[in-house]
């Protein structure tokens, strides 16, 4: 017998602070300039938005008027990039 394993990496902050910010996946698009399908799949969890490139986490940050903290749900990644801004900063 197979059992099939679907593994989602939903991101509700994405999709909480594109809501907060009155933005459909269209615009969130059009103003980010990424295809709107991979919004939709990050939103879904059908890509994780945690392991996106770091163009993508500016682009979206932009668009959102956030900061990529906002964006990130993996604590281990969240504290890395913490260390990594505060490291630039100092």
């Amino acid at each position: 017998m197979k059992i099939d394993i679907k593994v989602t990496y939903k991101n509700e902050k994405l999709k909480e602070i594109r809501k907060q910010k009155g933005l459909s996946q269209s615009q969130l698009a059009k103003l980010s300039d990424i295809n709107v399908r991979t919004i939709q799949s990050y939103e879904s969890g059908a890509r994780n938005l945690n392991n996106a490139n770091l163009l993508i986490l500016l682009k979206l940050a932009n668009a959102l008027n956030c900061k990529i903290e906002n964006l990130i749900t993996d604590i281990d990644i969240l504290e890395e990039f913490k260390k990594y801004n505060k490291n630039i900063l100092d």
